[in-house]
């Protein structure tokens, strides 16, 4: 079974990464995301090719290249918090490769991605620990803030609504 996707880089890939999820996935090389420490409880997973399915934008994605098994659900930080704002640490600007001295833009610089998980009939997002990517070079970590006193960490609980619109479950 081949999966209805695109690739959220060049097209034309020469390579199949198989997907539990997707089913085969067409893949360039040059799509792969790099995540130099992994993300956590997944530490090995280093490899990740992003994956939009046409049908369910803004829906994202994340499957590992060298384990079938492994794909994250993801959305847009946006899509959830429209006045989300980014932290990152000194650690996780080496592992991206961004200068300390400039902050960089979530949708020009950085694609930032809340992780879903399942929750009843929900999903359940925690903005305080988002997937970020550098656009300018395919490295991804995933930011935990460490700042709770400040009220940083927002769970929230989202559904898909009749229209496909995401929106907050009260």
């Amino acid at each position: 079974m081949t999966a209805e996707c695109e690739l959220l880089a060049a097209p034309g890939g020469n390579a199949v990464v198989r997907s539990r999820w997707l089913g085969e996935i067409e893949s360039d090389p040059r799509s792969e995301l790099i995540f130099p420490a992994g993300i956590p409880g997944f530490e090995n997973e280093r490899r990740i090719i992003p994956v939009e399915i046409p049908s369910q934008r803004p829906l994202v994605y994340l499957q590992s290249v060298a384990r079938p098994d492994i794909c994250f659900a993801a959305l847009p930080v946006f899509v959830i918090d429209p006045g989300f704002r980014l932290h990152l640490s000194e650690e996780e600007c080496a592992l991206l490769e961004w200068p300390e001295s400039r902050d960089p833009v979530v949708g020009t610089d950085m694609l930032c991605l809340a992780l879903l998980m399942s929750s009843g009939g929900a999903v359940r997002v925690n903005l305080n620990a988002p997937v970020v990517i550098n656009l300018l070079n395919a490295r991804g970590v995933q930011s935990i803030a460490t700042d709770r006193a400040t009220g940083y960490f927002r769970p929230g609980h989202f559904r898909l609504d009749p229209s496909g619109q995401w929106e907050p479950e009260c």
